[in-house]
């Protein structure tokens, strides 16, 4: 017999993030009612809502105060740029037989460049084997203009898609949104994605103003800044090194995590947090929705990031550095991004429905963390200012269904601005950024399973073979007896699933087998048996037959002393509750006279 249970994964990596975050005192924290700073928000102040169906806006909080950077403060950090200058540095052609899938061009900071020149190198190859032309430009100087212009050409070439790696130049779009009004300006590579559209700087201020035309992405681009994080001792150079050995792993299927996603929505979203979860499980097979009010906590939120989701999209007013996570009770719980590089959450792709998440001018902006923690994480979608996503099923469908993250982001914007942006959907969606490589597809494979249905019963003294069988998963596996007890003298090989052993001890015997497989992250499956151990009624002698050897047994027994029968159960082959001369000639009855067959007390 054979049932299946789900594994609770990471247990013990749970515990102990949130044991290590509750000593460190800083990165989950209970706060008392904080009015927003940034907007000047309280909890009775007016909520922030989208122009035309209510949703509540994602806001700024922070804890210390801080404001977003404005541009003048950037410019005055960064200076006026060099001229403009970019070099053809190497070029892949598609593996064979893959479909031609267009030019993708890896932008990357010229003075960055030899120092993760060889990275860069596997990431060209790895990509090319997906089917696409792949160039790598070094890039100094210039402004968005200059970068743009360049995208240009290259769109002109065939290009579908780019990545830019390292500090590039960054175009910067100026607004006034929400109800009551506020001025925002923020970091816009919607920019890069829309060659055809035209934007204008009409008050001259070096932020662009106005955006019209063909508005509509024509490429799809990803963004790989790793100069603020600055965390724990953290160097550009290293963190953009192993994000590429990571992408590597997981582009060979030695990383690939559940097929499952969470949607973990805080309280001033729940009423769509179900909308929301259904769009996530358009590209998962099933999906954790975590809304209720009293839950949406940053522990809550800590205890599930280790718990290997693929896809994680979350809900939370933010600054570029915090979570925050309402209580009913007026209070907030926040976790920063030390606390996300602490624990290293086994995901790989985030949705941050959160403000200014992907703030990149911003040090230590959780977006970037996100994807550059050191064993996980790949990418990450998320604002640059307040707003973020919505429509979730216009990305969530195409990623589903095969298409490249950016594919998806730039199809999720196609379908917003199919008619324009009118300024509700400008004030949300403008800071759209993707973080990481937007060639990434989602990798799925299958998971280990047991496909042993039963175990078959066994005899005392008899020797018991039955070896259990798994499919699917990265062979080989292994094998672990996780609960209950195996027949007494009966052992599970642990490399080959054998159950096998000389049962000695009559009785039913039900436990848990565990298969693990030998991906870079585990899969496993479990399934409860049963095995019953059964004495042969008449087997006095106990050579698993019944014969006249067992009544020469007995008579040896009895009236010479001879060795006791192991069982007395099989012995007492007449069933009368005593071991004595009458089971002998009740044996004889049966085997020389056909008489009745042994019985069993």
């Amino acid at each position: 017999m054979k049932s299946h249970s789900n594994k609770s994964y990471y247990r013990i990596a749970v515990i102990l993030s949130l044991l290590c975050l509750v000593a460190s005192g800083v990165s989950i924290r209970a706060e008392e009612t904080i009015p927003d700073v940034h907007n000047n928000v309280n909890e009775t102040a007016p909520v922030w809502r989208d122009h035309t169906d209510g949703i509540p806006v994602t806001r700024w909080m922070d804890a210390e105060g801080r404001k977003p950077i404005s541009y003048a403060e950037w410019k005055a950090q960064t200076g006026d740029a060099r001229p403009f200058a970019s070099q053809l540095v190497a070029v892949q052609t598609p593996a064979k037989n893959t479909r031609g899938e267009g030019l993708f061009c890896i932008l990357v900071n010229s003075d960055l460049y030899g120092n993760i020149e060889a990275a860069l190198d596997q990431y060209m190859i790895d990509v090319a084997a997906d089917g696409f032309t792949v160039s790598i430009h070094t890039i100094s100087g210039g402004t968005p203009s200059d970068l743009r212009l360049f995208l240009q050409g290259k769109y002109g070439e065939g290009m579908v898609g780019a990545v830019l790696v390292g500090d590039l130049p960054i175009p910067w779009y100026e607004a006034n949104c929400w109800d009551p009004v506020e001025h925002e300006e923020f970091p816009c590579d919607f920019y890069y994605m829309d060659l055809d559209g035209i934007w204008e700087d009409i008050d001259a201020d070096e932020k662009y103003d106005e955006h019209y035309g063909n508005v509509t992405p024509e490429v799809w681009i990803g963004r790989l800044t790793a100069s603020p994080m600055t965390y724990d001792g953290a160097d550009e150079v290293s963190l953009l090194q192993n994000y590429f050995v990571k992408n590597h792993l997981y582009r060979t299927g030695q990383m690939i995590l559940n097929d499952r996603g969470l949607a973990f929505v805080d309280d001033d979203w729940e009423p769509w947090a179900g909308s929301w979860g259904g769009n996530l499980g358009q590209s998962c097979s099933a999906v954790t929705t975590i809304s209720d009010p009293n839950t949406t906590t940053a522990p809550n939120y800590v205890a599930q990031l280790p718990l290997n989701y693929e896809s994680i999209l979350v809900c939370a007013h933010s600054s570029p550095n915090t979570h925050w996570f309402k209580i009913p009770a007026g209070t907030w719980t926040t976790i920063d991004y030390d606390g996300i590089v602490d624990i290293d959450p086994v995901a790989v792709f985030y949705n941050l429905f959160a403000c200014s998440n992907a703030r990149y001018v911003e040090s230590n902006y959780m977006s970037g963390w996100y994807i550059f923690c050191q064993s996980y994480g790949l990418a990450s979608i998320g604002s640059t200012k307040t707003g973020s996503m919505l429509e979730f099923g216009g990305f969530y469908g195409p990623f589903g269904n095969g298409k490249t993250i950016g594919e998806s982001f730039a199809d999720w914007f196609t379908s917003i601005g199919n008619d324009g942006y009118e300024i509700g959907e400008l004030c949300w969606h403008y800071g759209m950024t993707l973080c990481g490589d937007p060639t990434l597809k989602r990798i799925t494979v299958s998971m280990p399973s047991i496909i042993t249905e039963t175990t078959p019963d066994g005899f005392f003294g008899d020797d018991y073979l039955e070896t259990l069988e798994a499919v699917d998963g990265t062979p080989p596996y292994s094998w672990l007896l996780i609960d209950g007890i195996l027949p007494k003298n009966l052992n599970l090989d642990a490399d080959n699933g054998i159950i096998s052993g000389n049962a000695n001890e009559v009785g039913t015997y039900e436990f848990t087998v565990e298969v693990t497989d030998l991906a870079a992250v585990p899969h496993s499956d479990t399934a409860i048996f049963q095995i019953q151990i059964n004495y042969l009624c008449g087997d006095a002698n106990n050579d698993q037959a019944i014969n006249v050897a067992d009544a020469v047994f007995l008579i040896n027994h009895i009236f010479k002393a001879g060795p006791y029968p192991d069982l007395d159960e099989a012995a007492d082959a007449n069933c009368d509750g005593a071991t004595n001369v009458a089971d002998c000639v009740f044996l004889i009855n049966f085997v020389f006279s056909g008489g009745p067959e042994p019985c069993c007390r």
